[in-house]
């Protein structure tokens, strides 16, 4: 499904701008996007060719591999809120600089043997492009975020520190 919505114009423009919310099942939006995408491309007046003209997407049937990728990659838990960012700004800005779907897992993966670090499931949905961006941006990123500090001796997950200075009173408060 895809709905718009009406925005004002940006500063220095005279004409307002819409917004696209597209929902659907993962390949179904990676489908949608593909299209719009191909179509923001044409010229103007243009149609979509008939391969991009997809009606099995609205029963819900599986994307052409062409049209659709899927990445997905474990993400240490400790570090899923650096991709997410404050207020979902980072997660925002991968999408919309990368154009792809991407989504984290709320869930926990089952632990690795022999490694007690708590994982999520990150899945990153769009064409070749738009996900090897994403993917790209996503590694850029988690390369850059301090390693977490190691547990202690008996624990399953890092602890976080945390400095409080004050009054006595003020700290037992």
């Amino acid at each position: 499904k895809i709905d718009n919505e009406d925005l004002p114009a940006p500063p220095g423009a005279s004409e307002p701008c819409q917004q696209l919310r597209v929902t659907g099942t993962e390949a179904q939006v990676a489908a949608a996007l593909s299209m719009i995408d191909q179509l923001l491309a044409s010229p103007l007046g243009s149609e979509l060719p008939l391969s991009s003209q997809r009606s099995d997407l609205a029963i819900g049937a599986p994307a052409e591999a062409s049209a659709a990728v899927t990445e997905q990659r474990a993400v240490p838990k400790s570090q899923v809120s650096r991709l997410i960012g404050p207020g979902g700004a980072t997660i925002r800005r991968l999408r919309d600089t990368s154009r792809a779907f991407i989504k984290i897992d709320n869930e926990d993966l089952p632990p690795v043997l022999g490694d007690a670090t708590a994982r999520q499931q990150l899945r990153v949905l769009g064409t070749d492009a738009q996900v090897g961006l994403a993917m790209q941006l996503i590694t850029q990123l988690l390369a850059e975020a301090p390693p977490p500090p190691p547990a202690p001796p008996g624990a399953s997950e890092p602890c976080q520190q945390l400095r409080v200075t004050g009054t006595e009173a003020q700290v037992a408060a």
